[in-house]
């Protein structure tokens, strides 16, 4: 039985079969895990985890298997803005951190430079280069003063789905997806430079980015305005 073995340690037996100083270790975290077993006479009790009692249903057990399996994210501020598919679908993603960023492709053994191509300090995150960077800081800047504050600059360390909502929640509904089309060609542009930098050997500075930003969101707004044909 289980309490003979705790009891007179004959659980111990065979360890002559560990050949590394791993298993030697792990021997030793289980042994202290092990000598904080309280054994009762109680019965066992089978406990189903999903449910707050206890006791199982089916719609638990159904429910359990979505748990952490997709995005708890409301997209409707990313689709509603005032911007093209290719930005909507870019920031789908980046709110999501789901942009193959140099530390997404190291989890995927994909060969790769971990550090960041526009400031060549830190390791690149999607957080990090897209709001933290300083080159990104400086683009945030420009963007903030050309848009009298309706863009800011990120909060340092804020993580990518809090600063999304920071930004946009505290608006009304028309400056709303204004500023989610900013925010969407910012962090695109910003993009674009660490890709050019990568596969073309092009450096742009920050205010030529800039420059970029407010042409792409010109011609978007150009196309709204525009009569439709028939």
């Amino acid at each position: 039985m289980v309490f003979d073995e705790l009891q007179n340690q004959s659980w111990t037996r065979g360890l002559w079969r560990m050949n590394t100083v791993e298993e030697m270790a792990e021997f030793v975290t289980l042994w202290d895990l092990v000598q904080q077993v309280v054994l009762t006479d109680r019965s066992d009790e089978i406990s189903w985890r999903w449910t707050a009692d206890g006791a199982y249903s089916s719609k638990s057990a159904y429910l359990a298997q979505f748990t952490e399996s997709f995005s708890t994210f409301q997209g409707c501020g990313v689709w509603k803005a005032h911007a093209e598919d290719k930005h909507n679908f870019f920031a789908w993603l980046l709110v999501q951190n789901k942009i193959l960023t140099a530390d997404k492709l190291a989890k995927r053994n994909w060969p790769c430079d971990p550090v960041c191509r526009l400031c060549d300090q830190e390791q690149e995150t999607a957080m990090h280069l897209c709001l933290d960077c300083v080159y990104a800081r400086q683009v945030w800047t420009l963007m903030k003063d050309w848009s009298a504050g309706l863009v800011q600059v990120p909060e340092p360390g804020l993580a990518i789905e809090d600063w999304w909502k920071a930004s946009l929640s505290h608006l009304p509904k028309d400056e709303r997806k204004i500023a989610a089309a900013l925010l969407m060609y910012t962090a695109w542009n910003i993009w674009k430079e660490r890709n050019r930098r990568i596969f073309e050997g092009v450096s742009l500075p920050a205010t030529q980015v800039f420059v970029s930003i407010k042409e792409e969101f010109g011609l978007r707004k150009a196309a709204l305005r525009a009569p439709s044909v028939s």
